[in-house]
């Protein structure tokens, strides 16, 4: 197939166009950090945000489990004297809404596929119903502080893991629970984000085989699931283990190969 693609000419200003789009996904994963940040500090600056958005995008490349970043970003927020517990709490919350913007993607997708999508392909939208609708549940119940109250005190302490784990969440709802219009323009945009990302995927699937006849409505079924397995926690992103599951999914809806799309739209 490599050889195949390698052939023939390719329509270079599909790639370009896929470049932007990416960029303006990425850019939007940047602005969504920055407004949960701001409820924290509002001394945040856009500038800021942008370097260090960049500077973990690059982290997140060569750390496993795509939280590289994170790590450094937070990092910058408690040398600017915000309490570690409010800069994780931006982080998490980031990351939940991240995912769970994946997971509504592929849900509405889904509402509009089930009618001609075959057992195997509703199946997946069922799954992805499910993953999205316990995300609410698991937001609801961080800001509703559950998990303090139905553990034992035992469990809660601060010396425990566990207990490190629910102070963090607890720290988490009293910071955005008041401020649940941040959090769904935050989930918006993660929308929104992975919107660009799957059209992306379709464009580099399109410069690589024009004769393709999968749908960009069949790629905003698919191609979520494919993209949330970059946060698997394995080096650059899950290599080699998205193309895998690219091939798979995508051969459900007739692509001539979810890898090569997957490795294109990595590059």
């Amino acid at each position: 197939k490599l050889r195949d693609v390698f052939s023939r000419k390719l329509d270079l200003r599909l790639l370009a166009a896929g470049i932007v789009i990416f960029h303006l996904s990425v850019m939007l994963t940047f602005v969504r950090w920055y407004a949960l940040v701001r409820v924290i500090e509002p001394r945040f600056t856009l500038r800021s945000t942008f370097l260090l958005g960049f500077i973990g995008y690059v982290f997140n490349l060569v750390i496993p489990g795509a939280v590289g970043g994170d790590l450094i970003k937070a990092a910058y927020l408690v040398r600017m004297h915000i309490r570690k517990t409010q800069a994780v709490a931006s982080m998490v919350i980031d990351r939940i809404v991240g995912l769970l913007g994946l997971f509504l993607l592929a849900s509405i997708a889904g509402v509009f596929a089930w009618g001609v999508a075959t057992p195997a392909v509703q199946r997946l939208i069922l799954a992805a119903w499910i993953a999205t609708g316990a995300g609410f549940v698991l937001l609801a119940a961080v800001f509703g502080q559950v998990f303090s109250r139905i553990m034992p005190a035992s469990m809660r302490s601060e010396h425990s893991k566990l207990g490190t784990v629910v102070a963090e969440l607890n720290t988490m709802s009293s910071t955005y629970r008041s401020r649940v219009d941040v959090v769904l323009l935050a989930l918006g945009l993660s929308t929104v984000g992975h919107a660009l990302n799957v059209f992306c995927f379709y464009l580099m699937g399109r410069m690589l085989f024009p004769e393709m006849t999968t749908t960009l409505a069949q790629h905003y079924l698919m191609c979520p699931l494919t993209l949330f397995t970059m946060a698997v926690p394995l080096p650059f992103g899950a290599l080699g283990l998205s193309e895998g599951v690219a091939d798979q999914l995508l051969k459900l809806v007739g692509h001539p190969s979810g890898a090569l799309a997957m490795m294109a739209f990595r590059i």
